[in-house]
């Protein structure tokens, strides 16, 4: 039996504004899909309205438009919704120091409770497997051979990260001895601090 057997993880992806919602940026769209026992499960996602105009960089990136998010619900709905459905269950980023901010943020916003969860990056976990090299999310998909998902749209990249998660949490276990998920959340979190941007 391998680490993700009986386990349930959630994989989340955002986007957004900006890079920060310290300046006043915001969610425009959101995603998460379920891993069931290292299988990939129900998946979710939703356009959220951010209540101020999206930069044409932003868009540039992801392809959402002011038009797309008029219509779209609310922050404080979205993230009522998507806090329960985390409930108290391991969540999966990759690059949680951009994603996570922005959740923190949509959670208070929506009077939810605080976000206590363990956190797996797999990008710690990619540069403890690989180094420091390019372990952008595309890149590993390709050189890890994923299925091609429609990238920088919040769904696309969270199956991506989903099916990341499963193949390098077997790796983690196979070449460095890892026995729970919560030592390979407390690994994935360890390396992002050391190899953190000074």
């Amino acid at each position: 039996m391998g680490i993700l057997t009986g386990n349930t993880v959630l994989a989340v992806d955002t986007e957004t504004t900006g890079m920060s919602p310290v300046d006043g940026h915001r969610l425009v769209e959101v995603a998460r899909v379920a891993v069931v026992d290292g299988s990939l499960a129900a998946e979710w996602s939703s356009l959220v309205n951010p209540a101020r105009p999206i930069p044409a960089d932003a868009t540039r990136v992801h392809g959402i438009t002011d038009a797309m998010v008029a219509s779209a619900p609310p922050a404080g709905e979205v993230g009522r919704a998507l806090r329960e459905a985390c409930g108290d269950l391991p969540l999966v980023f990759h690059n949680s120091p951009f994603d996570l901010p922005f959740l923190l943020h949509l959670f208070r916003e929506a009077g939810a409770p605080p976000l206590l969860n363990p956190i797996v990056d797999t990008l710690g976990l990619a540069r403890g497997l690989f180094g420091t090299g390019s372990n952008a999310l595309g890149a590993l998909a390709t050189r890890l051979q994923l299925p091609a998902e429609t990238a920088h749209r919040a769904l696309g990249d969270t199956r991506t990260t989903a099916r990341l998660f499963v193949e390098l949490a077997g790796r983690w276990e196979r070449e460095k001895g890892v026995r729970s998920l919560l030592e390979l959340a407390a690994a994935s979190q360890d390396i992002m601090r050391v190899t953190a941007r000074r």
